[in-house]
């Protein structure tokens, strides 16, 4: 096998702003969470890594999820200092895959549908650029491609700097391909009661 473009499932958050279990909350007919992890399934990632917490509950995986080899989970135990440090662990792991590659996803960003994880790949595939990031209103989201070239700049960030605080700086965003999106609703991100209930159609 090639070299693969490793998926990262950010799920170590912890719903402050919620006050639950915001990944475990029922969307359709799964979970905010769920619906997450089955679009990285869905999509033409060659495995994807789910980053939790130490300890985590893992109750928001649907249970068929467990009979698939295309995804693993792991503990993070730095996780409580920031969500830097749980892409670090990712990014981690994705490079004892001798990765390529890896897409960074967002757990409670469940309406990011595979087709734009697919675009992403395609557009890096063609290219080979140092990343590929996703854009609505001229603000680059999730989900973004990072070639390995950068997983140590990724790496160096600390506390809750994701990858979107390099994305915001011109000089480095000009390294790499933006791609547009006119729809909004594939980059809502769920993190209030508020939040869940449009989501779900309640509110």
């Amino acid at each position: 096998m090639s070299e693969p473009i490793i998926g990262i499932l950010l799920a170590a958050g912890v719903s402050r702003r919620m006050g639950m279990n915001k990944l475990a909350l029922p969307l359709g007919n799964t979970t905010i969470g769920g619906a997450s992890l089955e679009s990285a399934l869905s999509s033409r990632l060659d495995h994807t890594v789910v980053v939790g917490k130490k300890e985590c509950e893992v109750s928001w995986i649907p249970p068929a999820f467990f009979r698939k080899e295309s995804w693993s989970y792991i503990q993070c135990e730095e996780a409580s200092r920031g969500q830097a440090h749980s892409l670090a662990c990712g990014l981690r792991a994705a490079e004892k895959m001798n990765a390529r590659a890896a897409v960074i996803l967002l757990a409670d960003q469940p309406f990011a549908q595979a087709a734009l994880i697919n675009r992403a790949i395609g557009a890096y595939n063609k290219t080979e650029m140092p990343f590929v990031a996703s854009r609505w209103n001229d603000v680059p989201r999730p989900p973004v491609l990072f070639s390995r070239r950068l997983f140590s700049v990724l790496q160096g960030l600390q506390g809750d700097r994701g990858a979107g605080s390099l994305l915001k700086h011109p000089l480095f965003a000009a390294q790499g391909i933006m791609l547009d999106y006119e729809a909004y609703r594939p980059f809502f991100d769920i993190d209030t009661l508020n939040d869940y209930q449009q989501a779900a159609g309640r509110g």
